[in-house]
């Protein structure tokens, strides 16, 4: 009521000096008091006007005396219409941080998720607006804080450190640090925990490892997975329901292969847990005489070259607890970092081949042999960007549309099925298995050439799937182990 009374006031003191009502943008973009208090007069503080308020249309053009005369009179610092953005969102996609930092002054819930379950520091990285993301770090970061890890990072003098993020029974957040003397660290047992604290599994670390072979003569059966992303729910479910690993994460596949096919890094908030379970699940399959094969994928390389755009900002705020820069985390010295540079980018098992993109025809008139593409990998993994453009074969490897991390080809129908043979008769292959690429469902492409499994693990029971290949044939599998025989069909892009 008082509101009311307030704006009709405002309105009778201006209703001589503006002429009608103006419109929603041109409110906006004026900086005439007498024409905001004329509109507002007119209609609701809080109405929305699309997907927008009149306050988050504000933010989003960084119109800062509307701002705070909208928030004076009481605006709703956290609405949200329909594409679910509140003001601050706007305010920090659009770089407007000025904005920001006042409506983070005045109440703005950082942690609000839009429609895409994105919050403000999702888009902060999104958006490469990292002096907000810094801010946001320093002023909210402990929201988003939770059990992680461990990091463990080999020192001079044999010694481990080891870092991890606890949860005590008082259900705080500690950061713990401690160092173990070596070799005795070998004999130590360490353990993932899930956001309540509790232990999902432990292992053991081993020697420093060594690049393994990228060419196996066909198992009995073997599943494939990729493009996790830091869902472990997903990876862990899969995993379970199709008798890879026991409840209680123990491999329990034999002689059978489990190959995953890149993307474990970045957007999902399990990374650590997800990477940890294959380091541990990669020697227990070896002792079975099964195998586990890790490939990298564009995210991988990403976050080992420096490039942290996708980074679930958790991590961010986790490496700040221990004043280290998130890229520290995977740095050489650290037991995941030296473990994931010893993987390959290609692996040939049977007459099938792994990649996370693609082989497209740029990339394959280098007639780069399996060994000599893993081997340049690892090569130029943490060289400088100039090296890599200096050599043509990693240049090809890297190249972010037509390299094997990043090709995208298959799926969207840049070739044909006579060359993808031409391609597959150089590796003397049947067929290739792509992640990367979104599709609905696992299926097959070119005849039966190219198999895409990029699925959305993220949006449900029914999206999560492997491919099995057993006896030569090919099925996709759910969470339950339900068998769907592939045929030749064509995929659907994922929105």
């Amino acid at each position: 009521m008082y509101r009311t009374l307030m704006l009709s006031s405002l309105w009778l003191m201006v209703s001589f000096t503006v002429i009608n009502a103006q419109t929603f943008q041109e409110v906006v973009e004026s900086g005439d008091r007498n024409v905001w208090y004329a509109y507002l007069a007119k209609h609701d503080l809080d109405a929305c006007n699309g997907n927008q308020s009149l306050l988050s249309a504000a933010a989003k053009a960084g119109n800062i005396p509307l701002i705070k005369a909208l928030l004076k009179e009481g605006a709703q610092v956290n609405q949200s219409c329909s594409g679910g953005d509140t003001p601050l969102m706007l305010a920090t996609a659009y770089q407007r941080n000025h904005a920001a930092k006042i409506l983070l002054r005045t109440g703005a819930d950082p942690m609000h998720k839009d429609a895409m379950q994105r919050n403000t520091f999702d888009l902060a990285l999104e958006h490469e607006n990292f002096q907000l993301f810094n801010h946001l770090i320093r002023t909210d970061g402990h929201n988003l804080a939770e059990p992680d890890g461990p990091f463990l990072f080999r020192q001079e003098g044999n010694m481990l450190a080891h870092l991890q993020i606890v949860k005590t029974k008082k259900e705080k957040i500690r950061a713990m640090s401690n160092v173990v003397e070596g070799p005795f660290f070998y004999n130590k047992t360490w353990a993932c925990h899930d956001k309540k604290g509790q232990e999902l599994f432990s292992f053991q670390i081993r020697k420093k490892p060594q690049p393994t072979p990228a060419e196996f003569a066909s198992p009995e059966k073997l599943l494939a997975i990729s493009d996790i992303e830091g869902n472990f729910d997903a990876f862990a479910n899969l995993l379970k329901g199709n008798e890879v690993i026991n409840e209680d994460y123990e491999w329990t596949y034999g002689s059978g292969h489990l190959v995953l096919v890149g993307d474990f890094f970045d957007r999902g908030p399990q990374v650590t847990e997800s990477l940890w379970l294959v380091y541990k699940l990669e020697e227990e399959a070896k002792r079975a005489g099964g195998r586990v094969h890790f490939i990298l994928g564009n995210h991988e390389t990403m976050n080992l070259r420096g490039d942290f755009r996708y980074v679930d900002p958790k991590y961010f705020v986790h490496a700040s607890l221990f004043n280290l820069q998130y890229a520290n985390l995977y740095a050489p010295n650290s037991i995941l970092g030296e473990w994931l540079r010893t993987k390959n980018t290609m692996v040939k098992i049977g007459e099938t081949l792994f990649c996370h993109g693609g082989l497209s025809q740029d990339f394959v008139q280098r007639q780069l042999s399996i060994q000599r593409v893993n081997d340049i990998t690892r090569k130029y993994i943490d060289a400088d960007p100039i090296r890599v453009k200096n050599d043509d074969a990693a240049k090809a490897i890297f190249n972010t549309s037509k390299g094997i991390l990043w090709y995208r080809g298959y799926v969207q129908k840049k070739t044909d099925s006579e060359k993808v043979a031409k391609t597959l008769d150089f590796y003397e292959a049947r067929n290739i298995v792509v992640g990367h690429t979104p599709v609905n469902e696992i299926c097959q492409l070119y005849d039966g050439q190219v198999i895409a499994i990029d699925v959305p693990h993220n949006m449900g029971e029914e999206h999560q799937q492997a491919l099995l290949i057993e006896y030569n044939q090919m099925y996709a599998v759910g969470m339950h182990g339900k068998k769907r025989l592939l045929n030749t069909s064509t995929a659907k892009i994922t929105p």
